[in-house]
């Protein structure tokens, strides 16, 4: 059972991922013991993702997603603040960007960069 407290001190904040050319859109919590959750829906062949993130470092961690379309795959976060942040990963071929907290036009700059790393073959880069 979950600590009445986490709740009340969670930040929830929308977020928008991106995987094989689909995009999914849901929200990313972040707990103060330094883990969260991410749930995603979409309208495609993957309906919706979910899974969970522990901070690795002060300002980084890892995420673990879990889809209906039975794709699994780790992403890489790093925050850009307390409570906005993005992260990058692949799953077979196709490169997966997620971001959280950023209004759209924010959000489109990292997702672009994904799918131009996926198309040139280079680090991610931020932008």
């Amino acid at each position: 059972m979950e600590h009445v407290g986490w709740h009340l001190a969670s930040s929830t904040k929308p977020a928008l991922m991106q995987i094989a050319g689909q995009r999914l859109e849901g929200d990313v919590q972040l707990r103060p013991d330094r883990t969260g959750a991410i749930r995603m829906a979409g309208e495609g062949s993957i309906a919706s993702c979910a899974g969970s993130l522990r901070f690795t470092a002060v300002n980084s961690g890892a995420m673990d997603m879990r889809c209906s379309d039975g794709a699994m795959f780790d992403l890489r976060f790093a925050l850009v603040n307390e409570v906005k942040g993005y992260a990058f990963g692949t799953y077979q071929d196709a490169t997966v960007a997620l971001t959280f907290g950023m209004d759209a036009p924010e959000a489109q700059a990292y997702l672009a960069r994904a799918s131009a790393r996926a198309t040139v073959g280079a680090a991610p880069v931020t932008p």
